[in-house]
């Protein structure tokens, strides 16, 4: 059992809300194939959006989904195209407009917000440490920390990102 899998098991999937279903039974299953996806297609939030979010609407399965994606975030094995979506998907959920199920997103980022440095710093892809720079603009409360990441990891990000320039 890796770590999304172990946060997976803490909940009743079947006693929380889908917008298209009639629970969110299913959405373990989907967060896990997507976790061993290797492109970006095979990645794709089939049963993510329009089930736990849709536009800025959000159940409040978006809480355990967002812990489970931060925990997968953890495992260095989970492929880039998966990383990705994990990362588009929080960067989702932080700016829902449910302001207490935006919040309980922000402390599930913030619960493993190394794993975003970590993206960043990584060099992996500068789609994905950009995804990961906006979750730590919503998350992370010590400003001179993200100031000093943009100072040393600049040249990681896309070259269109300009802020404070």
């Amino acid at each position: 059992m890796d770590a999304m899998e172990l946060e997976l098991s803490l909940y009743d999937w079947s006693a929380l809300p889908c917008h298209s279903c009639t629970s969110a039974e299913h959405v373990p299953g989907e967060l896990l194939r997507m976790a061993r996806a290797r492109t970006l297609e095979e990645a794709s939030p089939r049963d993510i959006e329009f089930h736990v979010i849709q536009d800025s609407w959000a159940t409040k399965t978006a809480v355990p989904v967002a812990r489970a994606l931060m925990a997968g975030l953890a495992d260095r094995s989970v492929p880039l195209a998966a990383r990705h979506h994990f990362l588009d998907l929080l960067s989702s959920f932080v700016v829902v407009d449910d302001d207490d199920i935006a919040e309980a997103c922000k402390d599930a980022v913030r619960a493993g917000i190394w794993s975003l440095y970590e993206e960043v710093l990584s060099g992996r892809s500068q789609d994905t440490a950009l995804f990961a720079y906006w979750l730590l603009l919503e998350a992370e409360t010590t400003s001179a920390r993200r100031e000093r990441l943009l100072h040393v990891a600049r040249h990681l990000l896309p070259e269109d990102l300009h802020l404070g320039d």
